[in-house]
């Protein structure tokens, strides 16, 4: 199975409720995991604190360096139920950004557990930053790496220096592209030619679906049926479409001149 990973520019990109609704949306069985070093929100935020907190990414870091982690769910397993379904789990995250220095040294063990899981997983990575502590591992050897940026010129200015830290991780920007979330600013092709990476989907600016998926406010039913997560179910299918070499998304734009910025 594909390993997929998200990461921002900062700012409030809204990477955590992109990935939310991607594995609400998921065409298979997934597992949402949060790799961000500053910590988990799900259980928090989606969940309203209302779920007992499973082993998560530090039970992982704990077990692969004795191998690669099947990880479970149940009393005492790694893995929480993300809805009803049975099909989509997550693995939480750090509960204090200072755990983040620690876990360092066990990320090439947790990519390599995350990638062996017999589903796909998308990786919830946070801000890329050049501080100690990154999920460099995940970022470098994710089948696709999608950067979620609001489509302003702040954004933008902070997405550049992050795509060229992407390359230097990956060897190039082959299999990265950008989800954009909606609003005003510049078109999905300027912050393409731009930044030298191809837009994989639009997120629709949908604030009332949001709220859900970040902070548990309102009613998670009918979620399906919502701007949000229709958006996210074909955002699904193009990143799937793309980590299988469906489409170059990076083809003839790597070497543009910045428009924007």
């Amino acid at each position: 199975m594909s390993l997929y990973a998200l990461v921002s520019p900062g700012g409030s990109a809204g990477v955590t409720t992109t990935a939310l609704a991607l594995a609400l949306t998921w065409p298979r069985p997934v597992i949402l995991a949060e790799c961000d070093p500053a910590g988990g929100d799900i259980l928090a935020g989606l969940f309203a604190g209302h779920l007992q907190a499973p082993r998560g990414l530090l039970g992982v870091a704990f077990e692969a360096g004795r191998g690669v982690v099947a990880m479970s769910a149940g009393a005492g397993g790694h893995l929480a139920p993300l809805d009803g379904s049975g099909r989509r789990m997550f693995l939480a995250g750090l509960s204090d950004p200072r755990q983040a220095a620690g876990l360092a040294p066990a990320w090439p063990a947790i990519m390599r557990s995350l990638a062996s899981q017999p589903c796909d997983v998308i990786a919830d990575c946070g801000r890329l930053d050049a501080g100690e502590g990154q999920p460099a591992s995940v970022l470098a050897e994710a089948g696709l790496v999608a950067m979620v940026i609001r489509a302003s010129l702040r954004q933008v200015a902070a997405a550049r220096p992050r795509i060229e830290m992407l390359a230097q991780l990956r060897g190039g920007l082959g299999r990265v592209g950008l989800l954009l979330v909606a609003g005003r600013g510049h078109s999905p092709a300027e912050i393409s030619r731009t930044l030298g990476v191809g837009v994989l989907g639009t997120m629709p600016a949908d604030a009332r679906t949001a709220a859900v998926l970040s902070d548990g406010a309102g009613r998670r039913g009918n979620l399906d049926d919502r701007p949000l997560l229709r958006a996210a179910r074909v955002a699904g299918l193009e990143l799937a479409r793309a980590a299988a070499g469906g489409a170059d998304i990076g083809s003839g734009l790597a070497g543009a001149n910045g428009s924007l910025t």
